[in-house]
């Protein structure tokens, strides 16, 4: 299966986005997501599960803060704030992963990372796409693709059963009045190890 992962998108929808998650299976948004017209062209590429994130307002009241989904036996828990990889928050194994989850994917920090988190029961692998929107601090705008072998062929190492792309979207307040293609587009695959 394939996976579209952004974040902190605060209102601002990359036309790019359309041609990247083309053909992915479900795409994650990690909150921040600024404006329901964000999350209704996403819904338009692929079914989308969206969490809230700080700065989404009323309209948003009634995304929830914490989503687990599994698909073809591949568990992910989804919130907005996890902390950071020095900070976790103090309640992840409590609260955040109070399901079992094999990917935990957050934003709120509008920086890139793919790391191992060992927690009291598991290793999980933690995804945070940076972000995909103009407000913030970071310099590049981007976003994740993330590829989960089928069920049968897979090893049971996390590292090896994924193939994760991360994106570049150009630079953060870029005018983008065209989309940039795919192959235009800067893609450094990792296996997290």
């Amino acid at each position: 299966m394939k996976f579209g992962i952004l974040s902190d998108t605060h209102g601002f929808f990359h036309p790019a986005l359309a041609e990247v998650f083309a053909g992915v299976d479900v795409i994650f948004h990690a909150g921040d997501i600024g404006t329901s017209d964000v999350l209704t062209r996403l819904q338009s590429i692929a079914p989308t599960v969206a969490v809230r994130g700080n700065i989404d307002g009323e309209a948003f009241y009634d995304t929830p803060r914490l989503e687990h989904r599994e698909y073809d036996g591949m568990r992910f828990t989804l919130t907005h704030n996890a902390g950071d990889l020095i900070h976790p928050i103090f309640d992840m194994s409590s609260r955040v992963l109070a399901k079992p989850a094999d990917i935990l994917i957050s934003g709120h920090y509008h920086a890139y990372w793919c790391s191992r988190l060992q927690t009291e029961h598991r290793t999980v692998l933690w995804l945070n796409p940076g972000a995909a929107g103009n407000a913030g601090y970071h310099t590049q705008r981007q976003a994740l693709l993330l590829t989960v072998k089928p069920r049968s062929e897979r090893i049971g190492l996390i590292a090896k059963d994924c193939i994760l792309q991360k994106i570049d979207l150009g630079p953060r307040g870029d005018d983008v009045t065209s989309p940039v293609l795919p192959d235009q587009l800067w893609q450094d695959l990792h296996h997290c190890n």
